[in-house]
Formats: C-alpha cells, sequence, structure tokens
C-alpha cells in the first residue's frame, strides 16, 4: 500500500497538468450544478443567444418550433453553434427515446446533454492547451497556468453557469487549431493542414472576426516578411493538399451561404441588419477598464497575461510577434463594435476564447517567477510562495464574483463604479439586494447603435 502512495505522489510531482486535469474532470461532476444560472427554469440552458443558436436543431430535425419568430427565415445567428451542438442534440434524442419524454427538442434529455455537451467542449478545450503548453513549458509551470486560466477568469462561468454561449466552444476551436498548426509547422505533414483549415472555418463561421487565428500560423516563428513568404510558398507547394485545406476552410461557410439561400434568398447575407462596428471610435479603454465590464476589472488574472507578452520578445520568441498583433487587432475590433460591452454578461465574455492563446503569456511569467533565485534557495521559494498566494487570492476572487453575478449583485449589464464600489467583496443581503436595482444604469442600446458608445 505504500509503495503505491509512494507511487502515486511520484507520478503527480511529475505530471502536475495531468492530475489537474483529472481534479477538473471530478470537480465539474461534483460542482458544476452549483455554478450554474437558473435564469429560466423551465427551459434551462435554452434562452438569450443560446436558445437563437440552438432552435436551428428542434426546427430542423423535428419540425418543432417554439418561437415562430425565431426560425432559419428570420434569425441573425449563423448555423456554426447549431452545428457544435449537433452531437449533444442526438444524445439527448436518444435518451428520450428510452425515457418516454416529450421530443420537442427542449424537454431535460435535451438540457442535461447539451448542458453536458458545453462543458465537456471546455475540458476538451483544455485538454489541447495543456498539450500546447507542454510543447513550450514545464509540467509544473502548465498545471500552473491551466489552474489559473480555468479557475480565475470568466472562463469558469462560460463553462458551468452560461456554458451552451459561443465562447467555451470557441476556447476548444482555438487550443485545437493551435494545437493543428503547431504539428503542422513541426512536423510537415499535410494531415495537420487540413485539420487546422477546417477548425479556422469553424472558429470564422461561429464568429466572424474570428478569423484573425489565421494570423498564427503565418507569423509563428517568422519574424520577417522573408519567412512569412516562405510559409506561404510552403503552403502552396503542394497544389492538392492545398485545395483541400481551401476546401475544408470553405466547407462551413459554403453550407451557411445554402442555408441563406434556401430560406432567405441571398447565398451572402448581413444578417445584423443595423448593427455595425465603429472603427474609427473603439472603446478600448471602456473594453479593458470600465466597471460595466471592463476585463481586466472582472478577470484581474490576465494583467499577468499581458506582462508575459511582453517578456514572451526574450522567452518565448517564436511568439512575440504573433501575440502582440493577436492581442492589439482582436481588442481594436472587438472594442469597436457598437455594443462593446456585448450585452448581459459576465465580463468581457468575447475575450474568453482568446484564452486559449493568452495562456502562453501567461506561462511565461509563471515560468519567468519558477526561474528566479535559483542559487538562492530561500528566496526562490518564498517567490513561489507569494505567486502561488496571489494567484489563489485571485481565484477565490473569481469564484466570489462569479456567485455575486448568479445572484444578480453583480449586474448583466448595468455596473457602475459606484455599484461596484458598493458590492466589492460583500455578501448582500437579500434586503440590501432590494434596492441594488436602483443603483445599477443599463446602456442606452438605440443611442450606441447609433454611435454614442462613450458612456
Amino acid at each position: 500500500m505504500r509503495k503505491t502512495l509512494n507511487f502515486i505522489l511520484r507520478d503527480i510531482i511529475q505530471r502536475p497538468s495531468l492530475y489537474l486535469f483529472v481534479f477538473i474532470i471530478i470537480f465539474s461532476i461534483d460542482r458544476h450544478h452549483r455554478l450554474e444560472c437558473s435564469v429560466d427554469k423551465e427551459n434551462g440552458p435554452f434562452y438569450g443567444d443560446a436558445f437563437e443558436y440552438y432552435s436551428f436543431l428542434p426546427e430542423y430535425f423535428l419540425d418543432f418550433k417554439q418561437v415562430p419568430e425565431q426560425n432559419f427565415h428570420t434569425t441573425k445567428r449563423t448555423i456554426g453553434m447549431a452545428i457544435m451542438y449537433t452531437p449533444a442534440f442526438f444524445v439527448g434524442h436518444w435518451i428520450v427515446e428510452y425515457t418516454n419524454d416529450v421530443d420537442d427538442g427542449y424537454s431535460p434529455p435535451y438540457q442535461w446533454s447539451i448542458r453536458w455537451g458545453s462543458i465537456i467542449y471546455s475540458l476538451l478545450g483544455l485538454f489541447f492547451c495543456r498539450k500546447n503548453l507542454l510543447m513550450f513549458f514545464s509540467e509544473t509551470v502548465t498545471a500552473i497556468t491551466l489552474a489559473c486560466v480555468f479557475f480565475a477568469t470568466n472562463l469558469l462561468h462560460y463553462t458551468y453557469a452560461e456554458g451552451e454561449f459561443p465562447h467555451g466552444y470557441l476556447f476548444f476551436l482555438n487550443a485545437a487549431f493551435i494545437f493543428f498548426t503547431l504539428k503542422w509547422i513541426r512536423e510537415q505533414k499535410p494531415s495537420y493542414l487540413l485539420l487546422l483549415c477546417f477548425t479556422g472555418g469553424m472558429i470564422t463561421l461561429i464568429r466572424p472576426t474570428g478569423v484573425i487565428v489565421f494570423l498564427f500560423p503565418l507569423s509563428y516563428d517568422t519574424g520577417s516578411f522573408e519567412k512569412i513568404w516562405m510559409r506561404i510558398r510552403y503552403a502552396f507547394s503542394n497544389l492538392y493538399v492545398f485545395a483541400g485545406a481551401l476546401f475544408l476552410f470553405s466547407l462551413p461557410l459554403a453550407f451557411q451561404a445554402l442555408i441563406w439561400k434556401t430560406y432567405q434568398g441571398h447565398y451572402i447575407l448581413y444578417s445584423y441588419k443595423d448593427e455595425r462596428f465603429f472603427f474609427n471610435d473603439p472603446q478600448i479603454l471602456n473594453f479593458l477598464f470600465s466597471f460595466r465590464k471592463g476585463w481586466l476589472v472582472y478577470t484581474p488574472i490576465m494583467i499577468f497575461s499581458l506582462i508575459g507578452i511582453l517578456m514572451s520578445w526574450k522567452r518565448l520568441k517564436p511568439f512575440f510577434v504573433f501575440l502582440l498583433i493577436y492581442f492589439s487587432v482582436n481588442v481594436y475590433v472587438l472594442s469597436s463594435w457598437w455594443d462593446w460591452s456585448y450585452g448581459g454578461s459576465f465580463g468581457c465574455r468575447v475575450l474568453v476564447e482568446s484564452y486559449a492563446f493568452m495562456c502562453f503569456p501567461f506561462a511565461v511569467f509563471v515560468a519567468w517567477i519558477w526561474k528566479l533565485n535559483e542559487e538562492r534557495k530561500f528566496l526562490k521559494y518564498a517567490l513561489h510562495g507569494i505567486c502561488l498566494l496571489v494567484f489563489y487570492l485571485l481565484i477565490e476572487f473569481n469564484f466570489f464574483q462569479t456567485g455575486q453575478y448568479k445572484y444578480g449583485r453583480i449586474n448583466y449589464s448595468g455596473m457602475n463604479y459606484e455599484t461596484y464600489k458598493y458590492v466589492f467583496l460583500k455578501t448582500i443581503t437579500k434586503d440590501q439586494a432590494k434596492n441594488l436595482d436602483t443603483r445599477f444604469t443599463p446602456p442606452d442600446t438605440e443611442e450606441m447603435k447609433k454611435g454614442k458608445r462613450d458612456h
């Protein structure tokens, strides 16, 4: 028995990131229901954006329309998320056949399947992040990075509470895209080029601005236009492989074009109508620092990731150019959308998928801390302890704020400085919460659509 325990202990020390992943799976089974948002107890996860994305499936496969106004003919959503939901949808339908539940696409078996399918996609994203990080960092650094990115950011919320929204799914697709890209560049196997192009096509279908992920295979480990051109020439070197890659990238988009043509009469359609980007007025400071939804206000641990981008110039050079361009372009484009706060959400939800990339500079920072004062063991372990304590406190902070959001202490769209200060690190009683609504200041969406967005 002692030998077995010693073996397990040694294995945990040698492969902490693997056992962290096992812990997260157990955590998901035991705790997921405690983090769920009970917005609609009858329809479970099918509300808001998630309902719009999902409603394609019951309509197409079951000919069931829960809301006549939300269907193929009128929706502004693309088919991408419905494709991602499909495996879980059929699992739910299989369960219905054996439980004699209602086969309308919205009954409890469908709800359970879609919810667990969403959790599984996020965990698969973490799995690919682990594989990606281990190509450059130690097991210890990888384990710390994964724990922080998962438990100390709003990825936690968009895995368990509102996992049916696109962000956990895109986090998985981005992580898989990184893995296929790195394998293609390192091993030069055509199959990885095909996979990364199909994955990139799915990312683009779900969120068109996600096409910027292709900056990664272009700029990773290049550093000059000459090397970029060599990378492009290599992709073109086998025309059959390149044609296959282009086909796989275009396949999801072509499917969407056929849907639009069949149901709305056009192959190409801008379905968002009066919603647009204001590229001449990006709300970058609000996007990052506002008390309404500022990324670094509600996910402060990612400050270390931004520091890591600068440090990657020396410590992870193949990523430096890409990370600098990707983060800058991503923030500029996303903050230029008419509603830079992106409706009802916990924190800045549209950056959740970028954590698949941002975990690299975070790991750079952790690796730097872990290598400081290697000759002075006392200082070395003191720094490790301080670093882990800070990360632990930020994880606790994220759990606390996630709970505040679940129970309405943090509002989904109307937070401001005074209200944030009032609820900051406080357990608000039910009596105190009755007056909270008067403190919130929801944005005027009609004025924002006209361009008055800085408030």
